[in-house]
C-alpha cells in the first residue's frame, strides 16, 4: 500500500505547486481548482498513511498456507527455548519459555464485499506467544510467559474494524489462536491458518509423541 500512498502524496504536491504557480500568474480560477484538488489529495494521504503503516505489520496468506514453524529445545526443568520462524520472510525470533504448554495468538483481517472483489488477499499478524504450567491437581492453568510478536505502527485498523460500523461492510477482523500444545525437547510444529482458525501441526516424531502423551 505504501507505493500507492507515495504516488498519491506526490500527486498532491505537484498539484499544489501547480496551483500556487497559477495563482502567482493571476490565473485565479485555475489555481483554485488545482489547490482544492491538491488539498483533497493531501488530506486523503494524511488519512490513509497511518492505516497503510498498520497494514504493513500484516502478512497476506491463502487458506491452509504455512505461515510459521516453532522449534522447541529444553534447557532445564520446565524451561524451553522456542525458535519461531516466519514464512515467507524467514525471519526468526527466539524466546525463553517456562511451563509445560504453549500457544500462539494471531489477528486476522479479511476483506469482504466490494473490497474482496478487488482480489485483496486476507492477512494475519502473529500477536503473542504464551506458555503456561497446567496444574492438573488444582485444576488451574497458570500463565508463566507471554511475549509480544507484533510491532504496532500507525492507526490500529483491526481495533477500528471490531468496534466501529464504518468498516463492517468491507473488513472482518478476527482473533485466532492455536490450541494449547505440549512443550517437548526437539519438537517442531508448523502453523497454518485453516477453516477452524490457527492450527499447529506436528512436523517430527518428537512433536507427534508429545501430542500422543498429552492425550
Amino acid at each position: 500500500m505504501r507505493p500507492v500512498l507515495v504516488i498519491l502524496a506526490g500527486f498532491a504536491l505537484v498539484t499544489l505547486l501547480l496551483g500556487w504557480t497559477r495563482w502567482l500568474s493571476d490565473r485565479r480560477w485555475a489555481a483554485a481548482g488545482n489547490l482544492a484538488l491538491g488539498l483533497g489529495a493531501a488530506g486523503l494521504t494524511a488519512w490513509l498513511w497511518p492505516l497503510g503503516l498498520h497494514l504493513e505489520t500484516y502478512e497476506p496468506h491463502r487458506a491452509g498456507q504455512a505461515i510459521a514453524d516453532l522449534f522447541l529445545e529444553q534447557t532445564g526443568s520446565n524451561q524451553f527455548r522456542a525458535s519461531l520462524t516466519r514464512f515467507p520472510s524467514g525471519r526468526m525470533q527466539v524466546f525463553e519459555l517456562e511451563g509445560t504448554q504453549w500457544r500462539i495468538e494471531a489477528r486476522t483481517l479479511a476483506w469482504i464485499g466490494r473490497a474482496a472483489e478487488l482480489g485483496i488477499a486476507p492477512s494475519h499478524r502473529l500477536e503473542s506467544l504464551i506458555s503456561r504450567a497446567a496444574v492438573a491437581t488444582e485444576g488451574v492453568d497458570s500463565i508463566r510467559s507471554r511475549f509480544s510478536l507484533a510491532e504496532d505502527r500507525g492507526a490500529d485498523l483491526w481495533t477500528h474494524a471490531q468496534r466501529g460500523p464504518i468498516w463492517d461492510r468491507a473488513l472482518e477482523a478476527g482473533l485466532a489462536a492455536t490450541p494449547w500444545q505440549p512443550m517437548a525437547n526437539g519438537a517442531r510444529f508448523e502453523l497454518r491458518i485453516g477453516p477452524a482458525g490457527l492450527e499447529a501441526n506436528p512436523l517430527n516424531a518428537a512433536a507427534s509423541a508429545s501430542l500422543a502423551t498429552a492425550r
